[in-house]
């Protein structure tokens, strides 16, 4: 009779014999992460992109999969030896639900909160993380307010800053000649927020604006507003739209009215990759202050993971990436504090520096202070600008250092 011994049993002798180490898979009670993100409000497409990656990532963190991060967090799988696992729920984008179904996650088990709708909701959300005393994550929010006072000594922030991209688009308008700025914005909560510190920023480095569009919910074009700022003579037009439909809009209507204004925008549209499908080539010379560049190392190698799991052609923006720092800065926290305790995962990571990000420029690192609860720097922006209908070209003529 002939033996046939298990794969598991030979994989596990041949370990042993080789000397090397097997990762225990983790166990016990999971660590518990609870989402707030937006599947039907003006949200809905940067925060769809947000979820597909923490649901690979955490997968891949209950495999033993960091990457590059494996220096800063080590390979033990899972968070402490135990499993995580997310949770999910819809704030529509809407702050005035935010604050209930932030409630509702804890009441289901959340021991941490990502926020990953709009800046808007995120405001209103962090309420609860001041009254729970529970950590919570903002990695794919900009505005500077939400890691500012009241209710933020419990929130963290990954991307940079509206203020931080302004002090890049200012000196980039500068070289330019650029001074005359005409702004178009949606209806939405999260552009009012996003866009007030734009307009405060360049309203303090001399920047004029010459007009300031606004862009109604389900508008099917954006004409009149167009032609009001070619009649308003700016040297250069901003948008600050975070409605992906509404977006793509404005760059047909461009197209289509052949309007020769220089036009910049924010990292929502390259957070979006829906603008650019339903933008066409009319997106196309479009600049962008984004958050990828193309030469580091820790992004192609999070990159090829992303695509291993959604497909070689799956779009792969910031959004991603800021996602996976925020879970790796959650493993190191909890596993340096030896607990979920949120004051205590706060002070552990008010105390990290210099830890490895998977965006910006290469070497980018994230550090924060008790006084610092956003962990950006200067070197976390790239400025892209579209081609083919996609932000695949660095700009040639600035990049911050």
């Amino acid at each position: 009779m002939k033996l046939r011994w298990p794969t598991a049993t030979i994989t596990a002798c041949w370990l042993a014999l080789t000397g090397i180490a097997q990762a225990a898979p983790p166990a016990g009670d999971p660590i518990t992460i609870g989402v707030i993100e937006d599947r039907s409000g003006a949200a809905t497409f940067y925060s769809s992109e947000s979820v597909k990656g923490i649901r690979l990532f955490v997968d891949m963190i209950n495999r033993g999969e960091f990457l590059f991060a494996a220096g800063a967090v080590g390979t033990a799988p899972g968070i402490a030896g135990r499993p995580v696992r997310a949770i999910f729920e819809d704030d529509e984008n809407n702050p005035n639900l935010t604050v209930v179904k932030t409630r509702r996650l804890i009441e289901n088990g959340a021991q941490i909160i990502f926020f990953v709708s709009g800046s808007g909701s995120t405001l209103q959300g962090r309420i609860v993380c001041t009254e729970q005393k529970i950590l919570c994550m903002a990695p794919t929010n900009v505005s500077a307010r939400i890691v500012q006072p009241p209710n933020n000594e419990y929130v963290f922030t990954i991307t940079p800053q509206s203020e931080t991209a302004s002090s890049v688009y200012i000196e980039a308008f500068r070289r330019l000649g650029y001074h005359r700025l005409a702004f178009i914005v949606d209806e939405s909560a999260t552009a009012k927020t996003v866009a007030d510190a734009y307009r405060k920023a360049f309203a303090a480095a001399g920047l004029t604006s010459v007009a300031d569009e606004q862009v109604e919910a389900g508008a099917r074009d954006t004409n009149a507003q167009l032609l009001r700022i070619r009649a308003a003579g700016g040297d250069v037009m901003f948008d600050l739209i975070q409605s992906a439909p509404a977006s793509a809009n404005l760059y047909r209507s461009v197209a289509k009215l052949n309007l020769k204004i220089p036009r910049w925008g924010t990292n929502t549209i390259t957070a979006q990759p829906k603008i650019w499908q339903l933008a066409g080539a009319a997106i196309d010379g479009l600049l962008v202050v984004d958050n990828l560049a193309p030469d580091n190392p820790n992004t192609n190698e999070l990159k090829a993971a992303y695509r291993k799991q959604y497909g070689a052609d799956a779009p792969f923006v910031f959004l991603q990436s800021v996602v996976w720092d925020a879970l790796m800065l959650i493993k190191k926290a909890a596993e340096t504090a030896g607990s979920t305790d949120g004051a205590r995962l706060r002070a552990a990571i008010e105390a990290t520096t210099d830890f490895p990000s998977s965006y910006g420029q290469k070497g980018n690192a994230l550090s924060f202070a008790k006084d610092r609860h956003s962990g950006a720097g200067s070197k976390g922006n790239v400025i892209v600008q579209f081609a083919h209908g996609t932000p695949s070209v660095v700009w040639d003529v600035y990049q911050p250092n």
